[in-house]
């Protein structure tokens, strides 16, 4: 496996130097940036520095830009992994080389290990520099217990993850990667309590932040990096994110095999 990991992550690195090097890097960190100004602007020209009591008390903090800036982190942070790890394989089919990768002995779990690997070198160099500008703007960076923020963000990696099967299942199936994707990342800005918490949503609609990872990530974060919670204190929003993965992964890893079958008897047999 050690072998697919390592073949997939150096050609994909010479690809990405060679042909977009800044493009994905500057979109996702810019993504990031709208929320962080979206939310200075509407604190202080908006709210005029006010709360209401509700959003305190559904946030559990007063401190709203550094709750924003945090939702932006976590945000951009989840779409770069879901678009690395959904968008591989029908990548591979536009490109005219899926045939070719399917028919090789490689796992699939170190191809995909691969791709998240070097994914995740440029997702941590995007994570720098949104904290790095978020600071500017009012984000709290005083006494962070940053083992328990790597613990949150590696649970929320590998349930992501396997978010990002199911997503690259829908992706081969239809055989698209924008509307499917921006579909679910416009679901995700809203309803996973990116700029305001998810007690907020209609009942019919607090039901979509419930299956998302990112919600119980972004609330474990901002309990660790604003509040200074032990870590013993987040069982149950980490539970429910670890649950949420393990739910996600066998779905995905059934339904991409059935889509790597599909592909082939539609499109090459």
């Amino acid at each position: 496996m050690w072998l697919s990991i390592s073949a997939t992550f150096w050609r994909n690195y010479l690809v990405m130097r060679r042909a977009f090097p800044w493009s994905f890097f500057l979109g996702h960190i810019l993504s990031a940036i709208y929320i962080i100004i979206f939310a200075y602007l509407t604190y202080f020209f908006v709210f005029k520095g006010d709360l209401s009591s509700s959003f305190s008390t559904y946030a559990g903090t007063d401190d709203y830009l550094s709750y924003c800036i945090l939702g932006g982190l976590l945000y951009s942070f989840s779409v770069s992994l879901l678009m690395i790890t959904s968008r591989t394989l029908i990548t591979e089919l536009r490109e005219g080389t899926l045939e070719s990768l399917l028919l090789t002995p490689s796992t699939r779990k170190g191809y995909f290990l691969g791709y998240v690997a070097l994914g995740l070198i440029r997702i941590l160099m995007e994570f720098l520099v949104i904290i790095a500008i978020g600071s500017l703007f009012g984000l709290h960076l005083q006494q962070i217990n940053w083992l328990y923020v790597l613990i949150v963000l590696a649970l929320l990696i590998l349930s992501t993850f396997s978010m990002a099967l199911v997503l690259g299942s829908f992706m081969l199936y239809f055989r698209d990667t924008y509307i499917t994707q921006n579909t679910l990342f416009v679901l995700m800005g809203l309803v996973c309590s990116i700029t305001f918490p998810s007690d907020f949503l209609p009942e019919g609609v607090r039901w979509i932040s419930q299956i998302m990872p990112l919600t119980y990530g972004v609330d474990a974060l901002r309990m660790v990096w604003i509040e200074g919670i032990p870590i013993n204190d987040l069982f149950s929003p980490l539970l429910k994110m670890s649950i949420l993965g393990l739910i996600y992964l066998p779905i995905g890893s059934y339904f991409m095999k059935r889509m790597e079958k599909y592909v082939l008897e539609k499109h090459f047999g």
